[in-house]
């Protein structure tokens, strides 16, 4: 009997030392997990910018844009958002009157686009329709052509995309983008409660 139990110890004495090493691998596990989470909150606390977009939309997609001090920075828009320069891009395919079409850009933290170049204006029309109207960001309010941007950015006489004898009529207030078979993309003044599709946009969110 003695003989069997010496045999029957070195068995046991290795389980314990299984036991053992499991035991420590799964405490180590946890705790490097929670101090992973940990800090992605303090990370993520801080920028408000995050956590309002995290309001307005489930996820984001980033793309690497260069580095800046020797670190990676990433530009983020949200998912299924055209990327283009600083700025991400939606075009709705809901038609709705002006107001409206920059109330629902803004519940989504954006406003109606807002065109400040001539690359900016070829990349937004390569994503439209050419069949169908878009609201920019851009309106009259007061009918006496002094055109003005719903951001506040300066209207800028060299940055105009008109078609030829646009805006025409003091009664239409806000402008759209549409495609003319003989000119191509160009803004036209509308009606402000007549009913387009439209673009929304908002800055990227850096990281």
């Amino acid at each position: 009997m003695e003989r069997q139990f010496q045999k029957k110890e070195p068995c046991w004495s290795l389980r314990l030392w299984t036991v053992a090493v499991i035991s420590i691998l799964l405490l180590s596990t946890c705790f490097i997990a929670s101090c992973v989470v940990t800090y992605q909150f303090a990370v993520d606390k801080p920028n408000t910018r995050l956590s309002e977009l995290h309001a307005y939309h489930s996820s984001l997609t980033c793309f690497s844009e260069g580095t800046r001090v020797s670190e990676k920075m990433w530009g983020c828009c949200p998912s299924h958002w055209k990327s283009f320069g600083s700025s991400c891009y939606l075009i709705s395919t809901n038609e709705n009157i002006w107001s409206i079409s920059e109330q629902k850009c803004i519940e989504m933290g954006a406003h109606l686009v807002v065109i400040n170049t001539e690359a900016e204006q070829n990349f937004i029309t390569q994503q439209l329709n050419r069949s169908l109207a878009y609201f920019l960001g851009l309106s009259d309010p007061q009918g006496n052509n002094k055109w003005q941007w719903i951001d506040n950015t300066p209207f800028s006489q060299n940055i105009r995309f008109w078609h030829p004898r646009e805006p025409n009529l003091p009664e239409e207030r806000c402008a759209s983008i549409v495609f003319w078979h003989s000119l191509n993309w160009g803004w036209n003044d509308v009606f402000c409660d007549s009913k387009y599709n439209s673009i929304c946009e908002m800055k990227k969110t850096y990281l």
